[in-house]
């Protein structure tokens, strides 16, 4: 069998696996008792606001994909149009399985607290998060698979004169999913957040009422948002990362005259090690559902560095068989094993982020916060802006390190290699987050039906348990993002034939000036966003309490669906404008000033996107482990002065950390990508055509279906 024959059909077989065994864990957790009355009344009212946002947030992303697809089918081609609907279409069912499975693990990860005791909560709660993992890796291979498998049979893209319809047609799938991630995790955020802050203040803050009290107004938005945000918006966020990283990498091998004796090689190396991760992945997660009794951070941490290590021996094993012979524009020759040193720079950096992550969030420099708190909300808030700050360097030196190491290894491929390599045990990393997610919602069901605090207990220990071990996980996916966003930049500029830029023509220096304030004015509109949406609730949330007889005293429910309906509609419409803003830049810039001042919108934003995204995710993460931190303190009084300095703090850094930063580590790949698919329309436009891509040497390398592709 030739490369392309296996190559072709190992993703999408292999992503089907992944979806009937996501399926299975879906009937395992339906089949768990779902708990008494109370608890069923709770988590009906999470089901119903959670689906209610999905339905809106989907018609409008339907429509923008229509339209879309429309436009790009004589910017681009049929295919390309059709790649980006299918990515589209990819992000939203994410979406949609991954909110289904938390919403119903919830409340059985509650009962199963109540009546079975901590291990059998955790099964359930591990069960449900893993359709989410599953299904967002399955998904992703089933399409990019699909795709491959198209172009292969059917446009016979395996010809040297097809070629970059490799890199044309998956980068538009790419933006389909790169589109919808970036609304749906911004929506999904400034819901989640601005439900968050409206509980905290007026609930903790004005009216001393406990977190998850039945009796506040905002509680039911509150745990709707932990369904839409942290587990629908982050699977789509993570989906278009995993994406991203691959097709970036596919790109330059599709692209870049350096692999022109190789391209079969090059473009399927980074799908074979998807489907690598991902078969290490369901290893690692089966080996922890089959552990009976176990402790539960050990377990996510098991989980973790298993798949991880498993990993890269597939990728050894991949790339020992490929032989992927590699030159750079320069004649430079890379060692045949280079790409597996690229995958090891990536995974052992993206260690290093967690651990410095870990550091700034967890250890002393959070503790400074927490001694700062003492001298009120100013300090509080001051000394988290400083240590978020200050924790972008040791992340930003890592990210910098691993592009050299991947860089020497196997050049500029190397690096988009390096960022497959830390995404591609994703089912991991999002079953980790959805663990955590599930188990925060058991526990908010936990409270509202009064099931006691041992309960409660147990439900806590398996979300710190999640967050945990996924502590590290949005600093390693913004150091994706900079390898991939830097490895999509190289694509572009092979794509468009742009060996260099220049750093004194006007042109770039305005678009540098661009892209490095696009992240900002992003992130001001979102944060602005909560900020409405959160005064638009807390105002609600204050009327309820005033005015309705007989809340307080328990005997009267507040009027929930309420506070989700105008939290759905606000986030929505406040999500519009830093949507349109972050698609209509690069095209504008493209259209308007040329290919090489949309380069410099690309490094402009990419520098700026990182570095802001870091701070914004370590402050906030930072703030939210001071806050408990007191609360754990046995002298605490709730009330008191240093805890509402932190809660407040924990206030501010929430929009930061789960809204704001997670948008930008989409933001900056997003217009890379947009710039990639419409790389031959911006040419066309003064009159340039894309030069033929370099040959091979032997065209026979180039091998058909069928045939024997000869190692370099």
């Amino acid at each position: 069998m030739s490369l392309t024959d296996f190559t072709a059909w190992t993703g999408w077989p292999l992503g089907v696996v992944g979806l009937l065994l996501a399926f299975g864990a879906l009937s395992y957790v339906r089949r768990q008792p779902a708990g008494n009355e109370a608890m069923n009344d709770w988590a009906v009212q999470i089901q119903r606001g959670s689906n209610a946002f999905l339905r809106r947030q989907s018609i409008f992303l339907a429509a923008f994909i229509a339209v879309a697809a429309l436009l790009l089918w004589p910017t681009a081609s049929l295919a390309t149009a059709g790649a980006f609907a299918l990515g589209g279409a990819t992000g939203l069912a994410v979406g949609w399985v991954s909110m289904y499975a938390a919403t119903r693990a919830n409340v059985r990860v509650a009962e199963a607290a109540r009546v079975a005791g901590e291990t059998p909560a955790l099964h359930v709660a591990f069960g449900g998060a893993a359709v989410a993992g599953l299904a967002v890796s399955a998904l992703g291979l089933v399409g990019l698979g699909a795709l491959y498998f198209a172009l292969i049979y059917v446009q016979n893209a395996y010809l040297p004169e097809q070629f970059a319809r490799f890199g044309e047609v998956l980068a538009g799938y790419a933006l389909g999913a790169s589109s919808v991630a970036l609304f749906a995790r911004m929506g999904g955020g400034i819901f989640t957040k601005a439900a968050d802050v409206g509980a905290d203040l007026v609930g903790k803050t004005e009216a001393g009422l406990p977190e998850d009290d039945p009796r506040n107004p905002a509680t039911v938005a509150d745990n709707v948002g932990d369904c839409v945000g942290d587990t629908a918006g982050m699977g789509v966020d993570l989906l278009e990362s995993y994406v991203g990283a691959i097709v970036a990498t596919v790109a330059l091998g599709a692209y870049s005259a350096a692999y022109a004796n190789n391209r079969v090689e090059a473009v399927a190396l980074p799908l074979l090690l998807a489907a690598a991760g991902f078969l290490a992945s369901l290893i690692a997660l089966g080996a922890v559902r089959a552990i009976k009794n176990t402790n539960p951070a050990l377990a996510m941490r098991a989980a973790t560095l298993g798949a991880a290590a498993l990993f890269l021996v597939l990728a050894f094993v991949t790339v020992s068989l490929l032989g992927l012979d590699l030159e750079d524009a320069t004649g430079r020759t890379y060692h045949r094993f280079g790409p597996f040193w690229a995958i090891c720079a990536g995974v052992l950096v993206a260690v290093g982020i967690g651990a410095a992550t870990d550091f700034y969030t967890a250890a002393r420099p959070m503790r400074r916060i927490a001694e700062a708190a003492r001298g009120g909300p100013a300090t509080a808030i001051l000394m988290g802006l400083a240590v978020g700050m200050e924790s972008t360097a040791l992340p930003l030196l890592l990210i910098a390190a691993a592009t050299w190491l991947a860089n020497e290894a196997a050049g500029l491929y190397g690096i988009g290699v390096a960022a497959v390599g830390m995404l591609a045990t994703v089912a991991v990393s999002i079953t980790l987050n959805a663990f955590a997610a599930i188990s925060d919602t058991a526990g908010g069901i936990a409270r509202l039906s009064h099931l006691g605090s041992d309960t409660r207990g147990i439900t806590q220990r398996l979300k710190a348990a999640g967050s945990a071990a996924a502590a590290g996980g949005k600093g390693i996916a913004i150091g994706a993002a900079a390898l991939t966003s830097l490895a999509l930049f190289s694509a572009y500029a092979s794509a468009v034939r742009l060996e260099s830029i220049d750093l004194i023509h006007p042109f770039v220096l305005l678009g540098l000036l661009i892209g490095g304030g696009v992240p900002f004015f992003v992130a001001a509109l979102t944060l602005a966003g909560v900020g409405r949406t959160a005064a638009i609730l807390s105002a609600e949330a204050r009327r309820q309490l005033a005015e309705t007889p007989g809340l307080m005293d328990g005997s009267v429910q507040p009027d929930s669906g309420r506070l989700v309906d105008m939290a759905t509609h606000a986030s929505l419409r406040e999500t519009i404008a830093p949507f349109a803003l972050a698609i209509l830049i690069p095209v504008a810039v493209g259209a308007a000033l040329g290919t090489e001042a949309l380069g410099g919108v690309l490094v402009g934003a990419t520098v700026a996107g990182i570095l802001l995204a870091l701070f914004m995710t370590n402050a906030g993460a930072a703030w939210d482990s001071a806050r408990k931190w007191i609360e754990a303190q046995p002298e605490t009084t709730p009330g008191s002065d240093i805890h509402n300095a932190s809660v407040l703090g924990d206030t501010v850094g929430d929009p930061m950390k789960d809204a704001a930063g997670p948008a930008l580590n989409i933001l900056v790949k997003l217009m890379a990508v947009i710039a990639l698919v419409l790389a031959p329309w911006f040419l066309s436009l003064r009159g340039q055509e894309v030069t033929p891509l370099p040959q091979p040497v032997q065209e026979e390398s180039m091998a058909a279906p069928g045939g024997d592709v000869p190692r370099g």
